[in-house]
């Protein structure tokens, strides 16, 4: 488990699925992913949405750069993910906390000699109030609240959680491509 904080937040990352498993407010101690009766965490998904085949969960993820206020893991391919899905390939995934904001970054590399078919995602369990506009979904309770906003990913609040996907894309041979997504707690 990796731990980042600043003077507002607290964030844990698992490193096995590089998922956030904590997202604490320093000030009243309130863990927005841990109320609730809520166990989940924020699950990423690659290459594709669907659980069985997300290398996001299956693979190991490896920390590669660590602060105070940021973490970085990276997911890299290997002989046994390529039998089943022929591309080389990289996701880094890095949490970055400034103030009441949670950056999380998403930097894709394709090592293929082809284009490299993704899809990416992460999946935030949700039991609050929601309010959807084209980029940007409000999360509100009682007395918290989590606006999440990215122009890199379609935005959906349903069936109790919160997803944050691309359509899929075709990533050139030998590219590279970040994606960013930001959680404002309130």
């Amino acid at each position: 488990m990796q731990t980042i904080d600043n003077s507002l937040l607290q964030v844990s990352v698992d490193e096995n699925g590089a998922e956030m498993v904590h997202l604490v407010s320093i000030n009243d101690n309130y863990d927005y992913l841990g109320e609730n009766g809520t166990e989940e965490g924020m699950a990423i998904a690659f290459p594709v949405l669907d659980q069985g085949n997300n290398w996001a969960s299956k693979l190991p993820w490896t920390v590669v750069d660590k602060g105070d206020t940021r973490v970085s893991l990276t997911l890299i391919d290997t002989p046994e993910s390529y039998k089943s899905f022929p591309y080389h390939f990289e996701v880094m995934t890095t949490y970055a906390l400034k103030g009441n904001q949670l950056k999380i970054s998403f930097y894709l590399k394709n090592s293929s000699h082809k284009e490299l078919p993704f899809s990416l995602g992460f999946i935030l369990p949700n039991t609050w109030q929601s309010q959807s506009s084209v980029n940007k979904i409000s999360l509100i309770n009682e007395e918290h609240g989590i606006d999440i906003v990215s122009t890199d990913f379609k935005l959906t609040a349903e069936d109790g959680k919160v997803t944050a996907f691309t359509d899929k894309i075709e990533l050139e041979a030998e590219s590279s491509r970040n994606f960013e997504i930001t959680l404002t707690l309130k």
